[in-house]
């Protein structure tokens, strides 16, 4: 055992290391609806498809007087089942209990903050992709062109009514149990909080109302940053983005490092620790939540796409990188395995320490692996499988799940509100199964009335231009 634990600690490290050293890795797959975890409004979709979406070439013209017509950058529909495990982790983590799990399904599943890094890092990734050019190191025309206010809000519209609605809808859920804990004026200011997605710079109550949107919250903030990182960062050659790499990865880990080393808190598995036997919940939760804390992950994952971006720039000096079915199916049976090992207890560590130094660089692997073979068109039965048409459906239909489940989660689980609808909480793996078709079942009810709604999408545009003319 000491020396598998020795052997693991040593895996860590140098995989911690990989992504900001590595100089090649692998690809994605085929035409995509959607880029983003986030939907954004109809006209944003429409310029990305005419626009964002055109690759520039990736290499030299065939004359100066006559230019190569430009390519169409390529749909990675294995994002797409990315994104619905990554949120199926999630869904499962914050209320597995429910189901009676075994200790090891409870302690696998219940690592759901970790993957949480995941999907800080493929907004990134994704926002990368539509917003800077492929083969150049120029950030596009649309992300120059638009003023930075517009540019942001769009994306912010893209997923606000959604969550607007779904506040609305729940509203006598979250009302009841607020006014019943808290009182009428707290209530007043969490739901401000929860309206105006500023929760995440609250630590102790970035969870008010309908807790996984503290995600939100971040991601609007650090959106925010975009039009004024994003420029700098596409004008890099791949040495400067392995620099900057390093530089994002020192600041994502040292306050982390602080929080660990000062608190002497290295083992504490956070995610099914009692909140009372934390050793600083504060402290813990404004690490976790604080958009400043978490920008890092998705500047990473800018770099990241960046990185493979640049395979096909003619100035770059280095050799092409060459990748194949194994540059995916590692990294995907690295992050299963290590949290298998948590669950086993072979492995006890903070969660910071294993989402920072091992989950979040391995999946920018995965993430680099999938994209180069899908351009690359190797062989590679792991983007395959992954492009499966049902996983990709389901990959389409994460936001809304990610949405509605923690509402929904409420009825069937939370004690005061299960109690006065049903007599008790709904325990079972019977009433679990219950508990997520009902989730699945108004995902996509959601996606049908509200996503692809022209409404909602003509709302969005206007008050995109009305605030940014404001602005």
């Amino acid at each position: 055992m000491a020396r598998l634990s020795r052997f693991i600690f040593a895996f860590i490290i140098a995989e911690s290391f990989a992504f900001a050293t590595q100089s090649k890795v692998p690809k994605i797959s085929p035409a995509y609806k959607s880029l983003s975890f986030i939907p954004q409004p109809a006209s944003t979709r429409a310029q990305e498809m005419s626009g964002v979406l055109r690759i520039r070439g990736g290499g030299p013209l065939a004359a100066e007087a006559t230019p190569a017509a430009p390519a169409k950058k390529i749909r990675i529909t294995a994002f797409d089942s990315m994104r619905f495990f990554l949120i199926a982790v999630i869904v499962l983590g914050h209320f597995i209990k429910f189901a009676n799990p075994s200790d090891f399904v409870f302690k696998f599943v219940s690592q759901h903050n970790i993957a949480v890094g995941a999907f800080f890092a493929l907004s990134g990734y994704v926002t990368a992709y539509t917003s800077t050019e492929l083969g150049k190191r120029e950030p596009s025309p649309k992300l120059l062109d638009t003023p930075k206010q517009k540019w942001v809000l769009s994306r912010i519209f893209g997923y606000y009514p959604l969550h607007l609605v779904t506040l609305l809808l729940f509203s006598p859920v979250f009302l009841y149990a607020d006014v019943t804990y808290n009182g009428w004026m707290t209530t007043a200011i969490n739901g401000l909080m929860s309206v105006t997605m500023t929760q995440a710079w609250f630590p102790m109550h970035a969870e008010v109302w309908n807790a996984p949107t503290w995600y939100l919250s971040a991601l609007s903030f650090i959106t925010a940053l975009m039009p004024f990182g994003l420029p700098s960062i596409a004008k890099m050659n791949k040495s400067q983005l392995r620099k900057t790499a390093g530089w994002l990865f020192a600041t994502l880990m040292l306050p982390k490092l602080g929080y660990l080393h000062d608190l002497n808190c290295w083992s504490v598995v956070e995610g099914v620790v009692n909140p009372k036997a934390h050793p600083n919940l504060a402290l813990f939760n404004l690490l976790r939540f604080s958009p400043l804390y978490n920008a890092a992950e998705v500047f990473l994952g800018i770099v990241a796409c960046r990185l493979v971006m640049l395979d096909s720039d003619p100035d770059e000096k280095e050799k092409k990188v060459k990748t194949n079915a194994l540059s995916t199916l590692i990294p995907i049976v690295s992050l299963v395995g290590f949290s298998a090992l948590r669950g086993l207890d072979v492995i006890q560590c903070s969660e910071f320490v294993a989402r920072h130094l091992f989950f979040v660089p391995m999946f920018l692997r995965l993430l680099m692996a999938c994209h180069r073979n899908t351009v690359n068109n190797v062989s590679d039965l792991t983007c395959t499988i992954l492009s499966n048409p049902l996983l990709v459906w389901l990959g389409n239909l994460a936001f809304p799940i990610f949405i509605v489940h923690g509402p929904i989660g409420q009825i069937f689980f939370k004690k005061l509100i299960a109690t006065k609808l049903f007599g008790g909480v709904l325990m079972g793996p019977t009433n679990f199964a219950a508990y997520l078709a009902a989730t699945v079942g108004t995902a996509y009810v959601l996606q049908k009335t509200v996503l692809q709604n022209k409404a909602v999408s003509d709302w969005s545009n206007k008050a995109v231009n009305k605030l940014s003319a404001w602005m």
